[in-house]
């Protein structure tokens, strides 16, 4: 999908935004989270700064988005070494077979 530029709406401040390979529904949905975010950060721990809560929220994003990767990280390393110990089986098979 090609770049839109989305009109999204977050705690009364309208943005323009493009995001690449995002239609309208998901770059609204993810606005729709951050402002949830936010007024929970408003609600329960009294931020009341806007830019304090914005700033709050994208680490708070940032920092799951980077424990995701680690976890796919991992899953992959698994991945691969489960293919390591199938291709070793394969290639013993395949050496007794050969004899």
């Amino acid at each position: 999908m090609a770049k839109n530029t989305v009109s999204v709406e977050i705690k009364g401040i309208s943005l323009d935004v493009e995001i690449k390979d995002l239609g309208y529904v998901e770059v609204a949905d993810l606005a729709s989270k951050v402002e949830k975010e936010m007024r929970r950060l408003q609600d329960e721990e009294d931020i009341i700064d806007t830019l304090k809560q914005a700033l709050t929220v994208a680490l708070e994003f940032a920092a799951e988005a980077y424990l995701k990767g680690l976890a796919e990280g991992g899953k992959q390393k698994e991945e691969q070494a489960r293919v390591d110990q199938l291709i070793a089986k394969l290639q013993g098979a395949l050496d007794t077979v050969q004899k």
